[in-house]
């Protein structure tokens, strides 16, 4: 039942898409005196058809979209250049509205979609990194790391295993589950080997044992559903000095670290940055898949050095010198140049010398200093890197199953202004997509990974009618816009190539010769039957693999 309504789905939003298209062209035509000799449901060959006035209007075998026959786009037809009701004897200005109103049908539609789920709630889009993390720091996105198990199947290998609900599978003798794909042949070893199968329960590491009878032969899968995951930027820890305040907050090797002081950790160079310039730190770590807090402690570090004493002014008078590490201003301690800038400025504010407790070369001295005639110190300072570092880290991808995603949902005017932003923002990340498909097809032989044809695009339709309503309606606008951007591209047999040959003839004024532009359509529509086959046969090889 659910494969058929997915499919039952699939027909439909790709039969809207189209008809929506093709009303664009069939209006514009009708509008500019175009006479149009058919509309199609579905594409041919017909089994159906009714003559209203000039046009056939007709159901067709296939029902994947439709299609508009307008009178003079082939110019062999009989008056095809001399009629006045033929597209080819219609102005510039007129053809270019017929062919670009396709594209803005679909662009309207989407951007009507785009509104209405806004409306009601739709959950977010998430494609760049950035989108990732706010949805993660809003709450919008609930995340936890590792692979958690959502369900397992009844008297599977996995429930024969131990496996249940919810928990987060760690590794096996060691070594970490890194693709579930691989999850399958792991445990079959596991069985043949008796080794031991470890998985976060709760507060518990639990080591499951594999019975060797677990799998048989006609057992293909492991019997378990996952929360849907992806990889997520983090910091971890490769060795820890020994006898070091790190070591003494409770932090190992193979930790990995969440947040720092409240906020949220991705970046290394972030990480260190932090770590190296901080009087002390509290941490949110995971060990197993198991959250920890620590608060660490430095003793003082030497954060700021001066790095250049200009001549002649009040500082060198004052004999300070260039490499000084500078430990206090106003009796204050400074961890950053920042820390040292403010307390200048307040300095200068109040009129008094500014103190500075200077440590040089493991000599401390007390220098006082007042900005010259000219306003300024004559200082400049930088941050001072700490060799003596109690901890070695290094970037990670961390496994991230995704336990939430909600709907966002916004007033109406604010959701039509939201659905035009992410329309613009879909539309980027599209074209830049199609232009890696057409990139990678012509010039690799491959189909770049994330592109789906009608396989792969009916496969996700499963997903979203799961999903609910208002997910299907995202994926519709989605495939709406993706069709506008498809179709506006200057490729011969899509809009955009007729657009092109439009946009040639404007500049040269005269028309191409049509014998020529039709052969290079017709050319183009090879390519692109060429590509669909191409990105299809890479959808069915995935499904099956």
């Amino acid at each position: 039942m659910h494969l058929f309504i997915t499919i039952l789905v699939f027909i439909i939003i790709l039969s809207v898409l189209v008809i929506i298209h093709e009303l664009g062209h069939y209006y514009f035509a009708r509008r500019a005196g175009v006479r149009v000799d058919e509309f199609g449901f579905g594409l041919p060959p017909r089994i159906w058809g009714k003559k209203i006035g000039e046009t056939i209007y007709s159901i067709n075998l296939f029902p994947f979209g439709g299609f508009v026959r307008l009178f003079g786009e082939n110019p062999q037809e009989t008056g095809a250049v001399t009629d006045l009701r033929s597209f080819n004897a219609k102005s510039l200005r007129e053809r270019f509205s017929i062919v670009i109103a396709g594209v803005a049908m679909n662009l309207i539609l989407a951007i009507l979609l785009f509104t209405f789920g806004f409306w009601f709630g739709i959950k977010p889009l998430l494609i760049e990194p950035n989108d990732i993390f706010q949805a993660i720091e809003s709450g919008d996105l609930r995340v936890r790391s590792g692979f958690i198990v959502k369900h397992v199947e009844e008297k599977s290998p996995a429930a024969k295993i131990g496996i249940i609900s919810e928990d987060i599978l760690i590794g096996i003798n060691g070594a970490s589950i890194l693709q579930p794909k691989f999850l399958l042949s792991a445990l079959k070893d596991a069985g043949a080997h008796g080794k031991k199968f470890r998985v976060r329960r709760g507060d518990s590491i639990l080591e499951l044992d594999v019975p060797k009878d677990a799998f048989t032969e006609k057992d293909t899968a492991v019997g378990v559903e996952l929360y849907e995951y992806f990889t997520l930027p983090r910091v971890g820890i490769q060795s820890v000095k020994t006898d070091s305040e790190v070591a003494r907050s409770g932090l190992k090797a193979g930790d990995i670290f969440l947040k720092v002081d409240g906020q949220p950790m991705y970046d290394l160079q972030d990480f260190q940055g932090t770590f190296l310039t901080q009087k002390s730190l509290n941490v949110t770590y995971e060990r197993d898949y198991k959250e920890y807090t620590t608060q660490i402690t430095f003793p003082q570090r030497k954060s700021v050095v001066i790095s250049e004493v200009l001549s002649g002014s009040a500082a060198e008078k004052a004999e300070f010198k260039k490499g000084d590490v500078v430990v206090q201003v106003q009796r204050t301690p400074v961890s950053t140049p920042d820390d040292v800038i403010t307390l200048l400025q307040q300095s200068r504010t109040s009129g008094q010398p500014a103190q500075f407790l200077i440590d040089r070369l493991g000599t401390f001295v007390t220098l006082y200093v007042s900005p010259g005639a000219d306003g300024t110190f004559g200082v400049q300072v930088a941050p001072l890197v700490n060799q003596n570092i109690d901890i070695s880290t290094a970037g990670l991808s961390v496994p991230t199953s995704i336990v939430e995603l909600k709907p966002v949902s916004y007033g109406f005017f604010q959701s039509i202004g939201k659905a035009f932003k992410e329309t613009y923002r879909m539309g980027k990340a599209t074209l830049v997509m199609v232009g890696s498909l057409f990139t990678d097809i012509f010039s690799k032989f491959t189909v770049p990974d994330g592109v789906s044809g009608p396989v792969g695009i009916a496969e996700m339709t499963g997903t979203f009618v799961d999903e609910g309503f208002f997910s299907v309606i995202r994926f519709m606008a989605m495939l709406s816009l993706s069709l506008a951007i498809l179709n506006l591209l200057p490729f011969p047999g899509l809009d955009g190539g007729r657009l092109l040959f439009i946009a040639i003839e404007a500049v040269i004024g005269r028309r191409v010769d049509q014998k020529v532009e039709q052969a290079i359509h017709a050319i183009g529509a090879i390519l692109l039957i060429i590509i669909i086959l191409a990105v299809t046969y890479k959808d069915i090889v995935r499904l099956v693999s």
